[in-house]
């Protein structure tokens, strides 16, 4: 029996996918104004050409703001405070820029509280928080850096999810290399114990899984990273104020077939373990040796539609 196809994507998910699209990807290509923090005012988004198509109003950005279950969108409330009306929301966007994780999410929480009693699409900026492949938007001005002089702040378990058929892509290149966008993602969890303990659990076609920042739900292999042993070596790695983490990775000079150029990759050298979850395999990769032979269809595989396809990818919208 042939499967059943997939229902149309609700309004909300359109608006959505909109959004990440425009403030991710293509906001230079359009012409929308955005600044080194990956801000643009809401008034222009709203005019931006898909989003008048499909007359999406402020409302509905405002919505898709907070019930993003990943936290994909930053809101920052910045009225005019002039009397000649002119915007004076430098000031304000400065103080958010070095602010705290939790403090810029509270702007973001702030912004939506004054949405309820101000209207006015121009009284507000918004952004991506992450996954962006505009190289005008600069990572100091977007997301904290993580450091070893702060080692209570970081996390516990940095991981990449990805698909079968990158993995061999992954081990012939050397390591993870962000495929058009700016930073490799990360996510926080789960714990290579989490995983094992739910080997006999095997992941079904179009498993939902859990809700993880800077993961898709329904990754196949978990790439997991020593992040202090990465800092340490000089590869800078970054948190979002949706809690995923990031890096650009460090210049490669040797090594495999993706070295020796000059491109930026997070080396496998600082990947721990690597574990597959869809076919109950467990660890096949551990410090530089493989575990278990994974199979050879893998090399000649496609990923799941809609998912990307090179080393690192692990789809566009998480």
């Amino acid at each position: 029996m042939p499967p059943k196809p997939r229902p149309p994507p609700s309004r909300a998910v359109t608006v959505s996918k909109a959004l990440s699209l425009l403030l991710r990807h293509a906001a230079e290509k359009e012409g929308l104004k955005m600044d080194a923090q990956g801000y643009a005012n809401v008034a222009d988004v709203l005019a931006w050409r898909k989003l008048k198509s499909l007359k999406v109003t402020f409302p509905e950005v405002v919505e898709a703001v907070a019930s993003s279950d990943k936290k994909r969108f930053a809101l920052l409330y910045a009225p005019p405070t002039t009397t000649s009306g002119e915007s004076t929301d430098m000031e304000t966007k400065e103080k958010e820029s070095t602010a705290s994780t939790d403090a810029k999410e509270e702007c973001t929480a702030a912004a939506l509280a004054a949405s309820t009693t101000d209207s006015t699409p121009t009284h507000y900026l918004i952004r991506a928080t992450q996954g962006h492949s505009i190289k005008s938007v600069e990572a100091t001005h977007l997301l904290e850096k993580l450091s070893l002089e702060e080692k209570d702040k970081l996390p516990g378990t940095v991981v990449h999810g990805t698909f079968h058929s990158a993995w061999p892509a992954i081990v012939a290149s050397g390591g993870l290399r962000c495929m058009g966008r700016n930073q490799v993602h990360f996510a926080t969890g789960p714990a290579v114990e989490e995983v094992i303990g739910q080997l006999g659990q095997k992941m079904e076609n179009g498993d939902k899984g859990k809700v993880i920042s800077g993961m898709r739900r329904d990754a196949q292999v978990l790439i997991y990273v020593d992040v202090e042993r990465a800092l340490a070596a000089g590869c800078p790695f970054w948190r979002s104020e949706n809690g995923v983490i990031l890096s650009e990775g460090i210049d490669v000079v040797s090594g495999g077939e993706g070295g020796g150029n000059g491109e930026k990759m997070v080396p496998l050298e600082f990947v721990d373990v690597v574990v597959e979850r869809k076919l109950g395999m467990g660890k096949i990769w551990e410090r530089g040796q493989v575990v278990q032979q994974w199979p050879s269809e893998w090399a000649q595989g496609r990923n799941p539609k809609g998912r990307g396809s090179g080393p690192g990818s692990d789809g566009k919208r998480r």
